[in-house]
């Protein structure tokens, strides 16, 4: 038989009952089995490194065999380590060890099950973002009824925004346009979509050592999680609790985020956060120093007598055990890249719990090492998972309420901005998943620091910073967006660019309007010079649609923030506004009197839906321009109004809406 056959083998031979009976002597249980289980960790992650990729037959044989056999005796170890907490006296002192032992066990299994929609092990970032944001991707509150990542969202959020000036209409008679108002923007599939689709398989992350089609690597995984959660709730006192996982009807999409939590908050989230970003860097000792136990409470010597699973030989490795394990401390992530998967995961849950500052900026600390070697990668979806990493904590840290910046914001603020900004520039020209991605956490965290600006005064971390670090964001990123528009809609980046205003530029457009003395006039021009030729994007697609409404929210946020200035282009601005509105009604009018026969239903509604949602945010728009910009805009609707180049409806409701 080869090699990987006898290596199965004597993986199957090997008894629970030989690691139950030398868990029995009370001095060695907890240490010896916890040294079981970090062996067994070892041995799945050297295994799914050195993957065949030729020969299929030992490929199959090490996801099917090998490695769901190290998870069951995994799972087992876990089964035995828990008996023997309540057999043994159990001291305070094995807390530490039996949190730490979890810990290894949680990073363990995690890789094999991903965000468990599928039994590949993969994980999406649209999966992870659901996770961190909430049942829907960007509903951070109840009463935030719109996704972040949504053109209703961006609407709402903008300055002179459409949505809440409906009602206003309403009470001062103009009802017509307060309906087109509310049904167009608060009730339409369109504009409360996301604007990215998260389901391309550029948008995933791989599991290489899990097979999908037999899924027994991801069950079995499944199963050390569930015994992993079960143990932790009775070691640490709270067997209640047990019975939420075992019964439900829940999926597991729906099950992991809840396990990982749960985990995290029976061992520790300071514990499994640390193990994360050893396990990320190769450095996963057991027994370790625990987060909050004196050093030298773990004996660390090498000659210590417990349960050992022998180490099996390796095809090509060499005989000295010294070398070829300092050779293995030196693999990157991207060697070992279910070192990569687990960190990632862990980190995105790590935070939904914490509810104070302290624990969080404890948890930071492990986190901010991954995420920056993530984020200063080559590789543009590294990137996107480190910028998770930050918008988990960020979102976390939006919820605690404090009296002052803290010291570890403080202290990071400038190498994380720094960072996004690199990542943004990499990514700019990659897919559009990425970079909206990296756009989002860029905005949250600018958000952040510009929420927390009032209790700057003990801090170094001045105002004046927070606000220059968004308008240079602002604008760089406006200016990738105008060569993206000079590509003409070449190579599908429609996405691309509506990813990049919804995520980044509008909101700290929006942020930067309510900031006092007009502050986005440094960016007036720059903004002006992106964000026009958009809103005279080309074509009757959703995603050009969505380019011209996301591109009129900016314009807004921007009408507002500068508006000393904005008089000397109020002649632009409005032509280029009435122009998309008049072709906007030519579109409605070819869909409604040509045959539609050989277009869906679905196809055409949205098409409809669409074009009336252009319509009536750029009616808005246009009355905007027309009361900030004054005699520029008046000029052009008066020339429009007098030659009959628009509809005359249209003429009157932006005077009407203007005087109002």
């Amino acid at each position: 038989s080869t090699m990987n056959e006898k290596i199965c083998q004597n993986l199957q031979k090997t008894k629970v009952s030989e690691i139950s009976a030398n868990a029995s002597h009370k001095p060695l249980s907890v240490l010896g089995i916890g040294k079981t289980i970090h062996v067994i960790a070892t041995e799945l992650t050297q295994w799914s490194s050195t993957l065949p990729k030729e020969n299929k037959d030992r490929l199959w044989k090490i996801r099917n065999k090998l490695l769901p056999c190290l998870l069951r005796l995994m799972e087992h170890a876990v089964t035995v380590l828990h008996f023997s907490t309540i057999i043994d006296e159990y001291h305070d002192s094995d807390a530490a060890v039996v949190n730490e032992v979890l810990s290894i066990a949680t990073i363990a299994a995690t890789p094999f099950i991903g965000d468990g929609k599928t039994s590949s092990g993969s994980f999406g970032i649209g999966a992870l973002l659901q996770w961190i944001l909430g049942e829907s991707i960007g509903c951070r509150a109840k009463e935030n009824s719109y996704g972040i990542l949504s053109l209703a969202y961006t609407l709402q959020s903008c300055s002179i925004s459409p949505m809440t000036c409906a009602g206003d209409f309403e009470t001062k008679g103009h009802k017509e346009y307060a309906t087109l108002l509310s049904d167009s923007v608060a009730s339409n599939d369109f504009l409360t979509r996301p604007v990215i689709d998260w389901s391309v398989q550029s948008a995933h992350v791989d599991a290489s050592w899990t097979d999908g089609v037999s899924g027994v690597g991801s069950r079995t995984a499944m199963a050390l999680l569930l015994t992993i959660c079960k143990a932790s709730c009775i070691i640490t006192g709270s067997p209640a609790e047990e019975k939420e996982f075992t019964v439900g009807t829940e999926t597991n999409s729906e099950k992991v985020p809840l396990l990982l939590r749960k985990i995290a908050h029976n061992i520790g989230t300071n514990v499994l956060a640390a193990t994360a970003r050893a396990q990320f860097f190769g450095r996963l000792e057991f027994p370790s120093t625990s987060p909050g136990q004196p050093t030298g409470t773990i004996s660390t010597k090498t000659n210590s007598i417990g349960p050992f699973m022998p180490m099996v030989t390796r095809i090509g490795t060499v005989s000295k055990k010294s070398s070829s394990a300092s050779k293995n401390d030196e693999k990157s992530y991207s060697d070992q890249p279910i070192r990569m998967n687990a960190a990632v995961i862990i980190f995105c849950l790590v935070y939904r719990d914490i509810d104070k500052l302290t624990s969080c900026g404890k948890a930071f600390s492990y986190t901010l090492p991954v995420m920056l070697s993530l984020m200063d990668d080559v590789r543009s979806i590294n990137q996107a998972l480190g910028a998770l990493m930050l918008l988990s904590f960020v979102e976390a840290s939006s919820r605690i309420e404090n009296n002052e910046i803290p010291s570890f914001i403080e202290n990071s603020s400038s190498i994380i901005t720094k960072s996004l900004e690199n990542a943004i520039q990499l990514s700019s020209r990659q897919d559009a998943t990425f970079l909206t991605t990296i756009c989002l956490a860029q905005s949250e965290w600018l958000r952040l620091l510009f929420n927390w600006i009032p209790l700057a005064s003990k801090s170094s971390l001045r105002p004046t910073t927070v606000h220059a670090w968004m308008s240079k964001a602002a604008s760089d990123n406006l200016v990738a967006v105008r060569k993206q528009v000079q590509m003409g809609g070449k190579d599908k980046n429609d996405e691309l660019i509506v990813g990049a205003l919804v995520a980044g530029i509008d909101p700290l457009l929006a942020d930067l309007a309510s900031l006092p003395n007009a502050a986005t006039i440094e960016i007036a021009r720059v903004g002006l010079s992106a964000i026009l030729p958009l809103i005279g994007w080309r074509g009757m697609s959703m995603e050009s649609r969505s380019i011209q409404i996301a591109a009129l929210a900016g314009l807004l946020s921007l009408l507002s923030g500068a508006y000393p200035i904005m008089t000397h282009h109020g002649t632009k601005i409005m032509t280029e506004v009435l122009i998309l509105l008049d072709r906007s009604d030519k579109d409605a009018i070819f869909m409604r009197d040509n045959d539609q026969a050989d277009k869906s239903s679905d196809k055409l509604r949205n098409d409809e839906l669409s074009t009336e949602s252009v319509v009536s945010v750029a009616l808005h728009a246009a009355a905007a321009t027309l009361v900030i910009c004054d005699k520029g805009a008046d000029t052009v609707l008066s020339h429009v109004q007098k030659h009959g180049t628009l509809q005359y409806k249209r003429v009157s409701q932006i005077r009407n809406v203007g005087e109002k």
